[in-house]
């Protein structure tokens, strides 16, 4: 028998839709219950603990569940709202019908009134995903030749799991969200992919490499995983 088992659960508390997800073990002893720093919901049980009696426990800690929740919520996008950008900030700025679509105006980023729900999100979305296929590539392809390593292609990607990858064939993918970085994070993202060009692992040697080019790499490692996105989009892990 597996000694865990994990699934995926809703219930509705105090009018509000709660998903959580839930994970079984035969060492557990006790329920528990966690909210994540991305507002996840995670429920630990018992292996044998039946489906109502979980949502018993959610219902009783409902109130410290909705609270904690609502901390850890990011703010949607609005009219004024601050944007990460590198180095930088952005300022939103929603415009009506005055662009087609969202452009860079000094520190302003001008965003027509999207007329469907969600859109904002993807339409600022797409900006920066545009614009991290106009700046990484060649930030990837300036570090390799310092590195002395190779690179067949760099692809943007939207990654919901990692901030990163490498092939063994030399394509690095990075995820489009590092633009909300600033510039030395996602100089740490990229070293640590051309890193794998020479070792397609993670071994002492691979970090050794890594803190040979980046003497501070553990501190960039943990601002990267530590940094919350400014809306809730695709979730990239560390």
């Amino acid at each position: 028998m597996k000694r865990m088992f994990a699934t995926t659960g809703a219930l509705v508390i105090q009018g509000e839709e709660v998903v959580y997800r839930l994970t079984r073990s035969v060492l557990r002893r006790r329920l528990s219950l966690r909210v994540s720093a991305d507002g996840a919901v995670e429920v630990g049980v018992p292996w044998l603990v039946g489906k109502g009696s979980v949502e018993a426990f959610l219902r009783e800690h409902g109130a410290w569940l909705l609270a904690r929740r609502a901390a850890r919520r990011v703010p949607s996008l609005e009219d004024g709202f601050l944007l990460p950008f590198l180095d930088g900030a952005l300022t939103l700025r929603v415009v009506g019908e005055e662009t087609a679509r969202p452009r860079r105006l000094g520190d302003e980023l001008q965003v027509p009134a999207p007329l469907t729900h969600g859109g904002l999100e993807t339409m600022v979305a797409g900006w920066y995903r545009r614009e991290a296929a106009r700046h990484l590539p060649e930030r990837v392809h300036k570090r390799a030749q310092e590195m002395g390593v190779s690179v067949t292609r760099v692809s943007i990607r939207a990654q919901k799991s990692r901030w990163g990858s490498c092939s063994a064939q030399g394509g690095i993918n990075l995820n489009w969200q590092l633009m909300l970085h600033p510039s030395r994070v996602v100089d740490y993202v990229i070293v640590h992919e051309l890193c794998h060009r020479v070792h397609m692992n993670h071994s002492p040697a691979f970090w050794a490499l890594v803190g040979s080019i980046l003497p501070d790499y553990p501190l960039l490692r943990k601002q990267l995983r530590t940094i919350q996105l400014p809306w809730h989009s695709h979730h990239a892990g560390g």
